[in-house]
C-alpha cells in the first residue's frame, strides 16, 4: 500500500532496502529473515530508516551462518544462554574475566579450533588457578557447541591439563584461636572477624549486616545479603536468607544502641589486618574464610548435629557442610581417640 512520494523528498535506501511512504502517512520497508517476510514501519522516513538499521543489524547477529561464528562470538552466545539465567553477577563478571584472558583464541573461527591449538595455549598460560578457570569455562563452552552441532567433534576429547593439588582448608586449632582473639583485641576491625567466627558468616554476608536484621530481644541474627567485592549488595551466596540463632560471645561484642552496617570498613582493610594478625602471630594457611570454618568445626567438635550447621551456615546441601566436618583438629582428635581407649580398657 504505497503513495505517493511527498515533495521535495526522495527515497532513502538501506543495505538495497527502500523505505517507502503509505496511504496512511507512514513509512515502511520489508527484508526476509528466516525465509518470512518482515516489515519495519516509521511516523517518518528518518524514523524508519533508524528502525531498519538497527533490526537488519540484530538480524545479521542472529542470521550470521553458524560456521562462520568465531570463538568469541560463540562464548558470548554460551554466556548468555547458559551462564546469565542461573549464576549472579559476581560469578558472570569472573567468567567475562576468563574468557577477556582467551584473547589468542576468541578470532578463531569456533570450527577451526583443534585439541592441538587449544592445547597449545593452555600450556603457555602462567597460574594455575587461571589455567584451570579458563579450562573449565572453555570446556563446557566448547562442550554446548558440540551438543548444538556447531562442532561435529569435541576438541577437548584430547585436551589435557595437569589438576594441581588444592590446598586444603584448615581451622584454627583451640590454641591459634584463643591467641587471634586475643591479638584482635580492641582493634577497630574486631567485629567483622569475630562475626565470622562466632556466627560462622561469610566475610560479605558480615559486610553486608546492619542492626535492623538484629534481633537482640529474641536473640536472632537474619542473613538476607551479601556485600561483593565491587561494594554491590545482592542476595546471600543460595539466595536463600536465614535466620540463626545470635550466641552470647557475639552478644557481648554488638552495640545494642548502633544503628546503619555493623561492619564499617571496607574488605580490603578486613583482609590486610587479618594478613597482619597471622604474621605476627606466626599462624599459616589462615584468612577470613577460615573463621567460618573454624565455627564450623568447633560445632562439630561439641556434637551439634551437621544439619543444624548446614541451617546456621546457609549451605544449600548437607554434602557441603559435612566436607567441612571432614577436618577434626587433632587436639579434638585426641580426645576422641582417648574415649575409644578408655572405653575398651579393661585393666
Amino acid at each position: 500500500m504505497s503513495a505517493v512520494l511527498p515533495k521535495g523528498e526522495e527515497l532513502k535506501k538501506y543495505k538495497g532496502k527502500t523505505i517507502r511512504p503509505r496511504a496512511d502517512g507512514r513509512w515502511w520497508v520489508r527484508f526476509r529473515q528466516n525465509g518470512k517476510q518482515v516489515s519495519i514501519y516509521g511516523k517518518t522516513q528518518a524514523e524508519c530508516y533508524e528502525k531498519l538499521k538497527a533490526a537488519l543489524k540484530q538480524k545479521d547477529k542472529t542470521d550470521k551462518p553458524l560456521q562462520r561464528l568465531t570463538l568469541g562470538e560463540w562464548l558470548e552466545r554460551w554466556l548468555e544462554l547458559y551462564k546469565k539465567p542461573k549464576l549472579q553477577e559476581t560469578t558472570i563478571d569472573k567468567i567475562r574475566y576468563s574468557i577477556k584472558n582467551m584473547q589468542p583464541l576468541l578470532d578463531l573461527p569456533l570450527n577451526k579450533l583443534t585439541s592441538m591449538t587449544i592445547q597449545n595455549y593452555l600450556n603457555g598460560i602462567d597460574g594455575n588457578r587461571k589455567r584451570e578457570m579458563i579450562y573449565t569455562n572453555l570446556k563446557d563452552a566448547i562442550t554446548k557447541a558440540v551438543k548444538n552441532k556447531l562442532l561435529a567433534d569435541n576438541p577437548f576429547d584430547a585436551v589435557e591439563i595437569k589438576k594441581e593439588k588444592r590446598t586444603e582448608k584448615r581451622a584454627l586449632s583451640l590454641d591459634e584461636e584463643r591467641r587471634i582473639v586475643r591479638a584482635l583485641d580492641g582493634c577497630k576491625e574486631s567485629t567483622l572477624f569475630l562475626l565470622c567466627l562466632y556466627q560462622g558468616l561469610r566475610i560479605g554476608e558480615a559486610l553486608a549486616l546492619t542492626y535492623d536484621d538484629i534481633d537482640f530481644a529474641n536473640k536472632t541474627l537474619t542473613v538476607n545479603k551479601s556485600l561483593t567485592e565491587r561494594n554491590k549488595l545482592k542476595s546471600t551466596k543460595n539466595g536463600e536468607a536465614r535466620t540463626i540463632p545470635l550466641f552470647n560471645k557475639t552478644l557481648a561484642i554488638l552495640d545494642k544502641t548502633a544503628s546503619g552496617r555493623v561492619c564499617v570498613y571496607s574488605r580490603a582493610v578486613y583482609q590486610r589486618k587479618i594478613e597482619s594478625v597471622c604474621k605476627t602471630l606466626n599462624i599459616g594457611g589462615i584468612s577470613t574464610h577460615s573463621l567460618r570454618h573454624t565455627f564450623a568445626t568447633r560445632c562439630a567438635e561439641q556434637g551439634v548435629t551437621a544439619k543444624t550447621v548446614q541451617q546456621w551456615l546457609g549451605h544449600k546441601t548437607l554434602e557441603m557442610t559435612l566436607n567441612v566436618y571432614t577436618h577434626v583438629n587433632k587436639d579434638f582428635e585426641a580426645k576422641e581417640i582417648a574415649k575409644i581407649d578408655t572405653q575398651f580398657d579393661t585393666h
